[in-house]
């Protein structure tokens, strides 16, 4: 399988390339892989789904057992994904923005809250999603509750799930949420999946790690089977997997510069 290289901040730009979504240029660039990839499969909706930790080297060493995103993968395309961040909440504004963290200076939750009251109008700060809901478009976003919140007022559907010590369940809940969501047909959808990254934390060896693995994945299986015809899908890890000293003993070369340069897998695919 081809790999190619993009980086986090491309995403968006791609995005309002293909649905048409207008939006003030932002530093990331539409990825022309993508876009040729498309031409003839007539992708009218997109949907980011974040994978929390999926760094690429986790991603590779995980493909066979989480066989829906292999698939997936196969039949689309494969990226190492520059992420512009270790930690999630800028990893995922840069997703969703196009910008560096150093633009849209969201390094927390509270930021997003704090820099909006500073400028709601600033063009760093607005998601693909915001873009998409100013132009008429529907936009849905499932995230943890307090995430969902500093969505009210910039998107009229968000989703949120209060943060939880069974991440199984709580992940189980997103992509609930996620199926129900997809049933309103909107032109764009992005969730966040965080079952890998507590497990990176807590688990002690890798048969945790791929317990939680083939969670993700049967929640992908379910989001795949309940989407339309024409919908293109960004997954995508937010940073390189956390805990590197315990996960890398044993790792290759190429494992350990992927995880020291921060890149994450993103399969692109539509359904």
């Amino acid at each position: 399988m081809k790999v190619y290289e993009c980086s986090t901040i491309d995403i968006a730009p791609t995005i309002s390339r293909l649905l048409k979504i207008p939006m003030v240029p932002p530093t990331g660039r539409p990825i022309s892989e993508v876009e040729n990839y498309t031409k003839e499969r007539g992708c009218k909706r997109a949907v980011i789904i974040v994978v929390d930790s999926l760094g690429y080297s986790l991603y590779r060493h995980f493909s066979s057992v989480m066989r829906n995103l292999n698939e997936f993968a196969e039949k689309g395309l494969l990226f190492k994904c520059k992420s512009q961040a270790t930690i999630t909440s800028p990893a995922i504004a840069s997703i969703f923005t196009g910008y560096l963290p150093e633009e849209h200076k969201i390094y927390s939750t509270a930021d997003i809250y704090s820099e909006t009251a500073k400028d709601s109008e600033n063009p760093k700060l607005k998601s693909i999603m915001e873009w998409a809901y100013r132009a008429g478009m529907k936009a849905s976003v499932v995230i943890e509750s307090e995430g969902a919140e500093s969505f009210r007022g910039r998107i009229k559907d968000f989703y949120g799930v209060p943060n939880s010590e069974d991440i199984l369940d709580y992940d189980r809940q997103i992509t609930k949420y996620s199926v129900d969501a997809l049933r309103e047909k909107p032109d764009i959808l992005a969730l966040h999946l965080r079952a890998l990254d507590r497990f990176s934390h807590r688990a002690e060896n890798w048969k945790e790690m791929k317990q939680a693995a083939k969670a993700v994945d049967e929640n992908l299986g379910e989001i795949f089977r309940n989407a339309e015809k024409g919908t293109i899908f960004f997954i995508c890890g937010d940073h390189a997997v956390h805990g590197g000293k315990k996960w890398l003993k044993d790792a290759t070369e190429e494992d350990v510069k992927n995880h020291t340069q921060n890149l994450v897998a993103l399969i692109v695919g539509c359904e």
